[in-house]
C-alpha cells in the first residue's frame, strides 16, 4: 500500500493500564487515521525521551481507529525500555508517531473472513474487524486463561460471530485457538472454503499451525508479523523474514503476508 505517511508529535488523550504490562493508548491523529489502513502500523516514541537512548522509536499495530474523535488506538506490551516510557505518559503529554507504515490485510468483497488472534495479537485485528462491522465474518479469541483475553466488549461491538478458547477452559472452548479453527473449516462444505480467507495475528508457533491447517483445508491464508524493527522503511534491512523466493520485509512488504508466500519450514 502506498499511503501517505505522516511524522507528528501526537497529543495523548488516554493511556491505561488494562492488564499487568499491558497498555491502551489513545493519541490524537486525525491525519494518520484518513490514510491508515487495517493491519498496517506506526512507530512510536515517548515525547518524554529527550535523549537518544532509546535510539529507535517503537513498531505498534494500529489497534482502533475513530474517524469522529481523530483518536487513534495502539495495544502494546512492555517489553523494554522504550515501551516503558510510553507507558509512564498521561493524557495531555505527547508521543513521536510515525505512520501509517507497511501494508495492511487484503479482503476482497467476496472474501469471507475468519480472523484468529492468541494473545496481544489481537493487536491488529481490531481495527479490521471494525472496517468489516455488518459482513459476515467470524473472530477466533484466545489466550491461556480468561483472565488474558483481550478486549472481547469492543470486538463484540463489530457484530461479528466472536468464538473464543483458552488453554485452561476457564472461558469458551478448552484448548488452542487452532484447534476450534480446524473445528470450523471440517465444518464448511467445499463451496464455501473457495471464499474463504484466515487472517492471524499471533505467536509465531500459532501462525506456523494455522498456515498448515489453511494448507490443508486448501484455504487463503494471510498472517500478520510481529517482529524487532529498526527504522520501519525497509532501510536498515533488519526485519528479514525467509520466503519461498529470497527474503521479504516485515516492515516493508508487511507486516501482513499472504502466507504462502513464505518458508514455514
Amino acid at each position: 500500500m502506498n499511503s501517505k505517511r505522516f511524522d507528528i508529535d501526537a497529543r495523548i488523550e488516554e493511556n491505561i493500564e488494562i492488564r499487568p504490562d499491558i497498555f491502551l493508548m489513545r493519541a490524537y491523529c486525525p491525519d494518520i487515521i484518513k490514510e491508515a489502513r487495517p493491519g498496517q502500523f506506526c512507530m512510536l516514541k515517548s515525547g518524554l525521551i529527550d535523549s537518544f537512548d532509546p535510539l529507535l522509536r517503537r513498531p505498534l499495530s494500529i489497534h482502533k481507529t475513530d474517524r469522529e474523535t481523530g483518536q487513534l488506538e495502539f495495544l502494546y506490551r512492555i517489553v523494554g525500555r522504550g515501551t516503558k516510557a510510553l507507558s509512564m505518559q498521561v493524557k495531555g503529554q505527547r508521543v513521536h508517531v510515525l505512520g501509517p507504515l507497511g501494508t495492511g490485510f487484503k479482503i476482497r468483497e467476496h472474501e469471507i473472513p475468519i480472523m484468529v488472534g492468541g494473545g496481544l495479537g489481537v493487536a491488529p485485528l481490531l481495527f479490521l474487524a471494525q472496517e468489516l462491522a455488518g459482513r459476515k465474518g467470524v473472530l477466533i479469541l484466545g489466550a491461556v486463561t480468561k483472565s488474558q483475553l483481550l478486549r472481547l466488549e469492543p470486538f463484540k461491538k463489530t457484530g461479528l460471530e466472536i468464538l473464543i478458547s483458552t488453554e485452561d477452559g476457564s472461558f469458551g472452548n478448552r484448548g488452542l485457538v487452532t484447534e476450534v479453527l480446524d473445528r470450523l473449516l471440517v465444518s464448511l462444505e467445499s463451496d464455501a472454503k473457495a471464499n474463504v480467507t484466515v487472517v492471524a495475528c499471533g505467536p509465531m508457533p500459532m501462525l506456523r499451525a494455522v498456515y498448515h491447517l489453511c494448507e490443508a483445508h486448501k484455504v487463503g491464508c494471510q498472517v500478520s508479523l510481529e517482529t524487532i524493527m529498526a527504522c520501519g522503511s525497509g532501510l536498515c534491512l533488519g526485519c528479514a523474514v525467509k520466503a519461498k523466493n529470497g527474503y521479504l520485509h516485515v516492515c516493508k512488504d508487511g507486516p501482513c503476508f499472504d502466507a504462502y508466500m513464505l518458508s514455514w519450514d
